[in-house]
């Protein structure tokens, strides 16, 4: 234990001595080192590459020179780009180079555009003016509309004719010839199909409820449909020779022609026909 105690004096005491030394200067440590271990500043052979991009190479060429970098270029051909412009380099921006080394840059240059020059005979006799005319849709639209568009549009031969159509309103256009988007001429003649209604017609069913018979039977012929079988019922608490019931409940949608049969109060319990 005594020899520790000694040795950490003996060390504790020669260290204060040197950092004294050090400090006021008579001990000079950087003696101790080579002459460049405690030169902080940057090699002055050395310099960073700036970026040269989108400089005019006029403009580059000064901002090497000044650093003492000498430059290569190349031509590029790129389109939409000012002419004499650096659009790239090598070594990139950042890079560290000795002076005197070389960087090279890429230096736009104008597409060449050429025209070909030629009479004015030849060019029509190349290129003849279409007088195409894109085919309009006319689908639904009343007749007159139609036509009217495709005069507009420039078609001058047209033909209609008429059919049936359960769902095209009467008047309207059902089907066209040539199609719609077909690249026509002005003589190209469009065939144009008008509906005249649908082949089978509808009725609305009227509501024959408390009618009497012929008034039945008239509202029945009025609606284009006919009165079928009377059925003789008896009811005392409602009036006689009215209608107490129908085949069809009223309002529905039938076809023309339908048969309607009917119950009528009387009384008398014998069955009567319509026809």
């Amino acid at each position: 234990m005594k020899i520790f105690t000694i040795s950490l004096v003996t060390s504790f005491t020669v260290s204060l001595i040197v950092s004294i030394l050090v400090l006021t200067g008579v001990l000079n440590i950087r003696k101790a080192f080579p002459d460049d271990y405690f030169n902080t500043e940057p090699d002055a052979s050395e310099v960073v590459m700036p970026n040269l991009l989108n400089l005019k190479i006029g403009d580059a060429e000064k901002a090497a020179r000044d650093l003492g970098i000498r430059i290569t270029t190349e031509d590029r051909f790129v389109e939409d780009t000012s002419p004499d412009v650096v659009v790239d380099q090598f070594p990139l921006p950042g890079f560290r180079m000795k002076r005197g080394e070389a960087v090279k840059l890429f230096i736009s240059k104008a597409v060449e555009v050429t025209f070909e020059m030629i009479e004015e005979d030849d060019y029509f006799d190349d290129f003849v003016i279409s007088q195409s005319i894109i085919m309009p849709d006319i689908t639904g639209l009343v007749s007159v509309t139609a036509i009217d568009i495709l005069n507009s549009s420039g078609v001058k031969r047209i033909t209609e004719r008429e059919a049936e159509d359960d769902f095209i309103d009467k008047g309207k256009v059902i089907s066209f010839n040539p199609p719609a988007g077909s690249e026509i001429s002005e003589d190209t003649v469009v065939e144009v199909i008008i509906s005249k209604g649908p082949s089978i017609k509808y009725s609305i069913v009227p509501n024959l409820y408390n009618s009497s018979l012929s008034n039945a039977r008239a509202l029945l012929e009025k609606n284009n449909l006919k009165l079928g079988r009377v059925n003789n019922v008896i009811d005392e608490t409602m009036g006689f020779d009215r209608v107490l019931g129908q085949s069809v409940k009223w309002g529905e949608r039938v076809k023309e022609g339908t048969v309607i049969d009917i119950d009528l109060n009387t009384e008398l319990q014998e069955e009567r026909r319509g026809w």
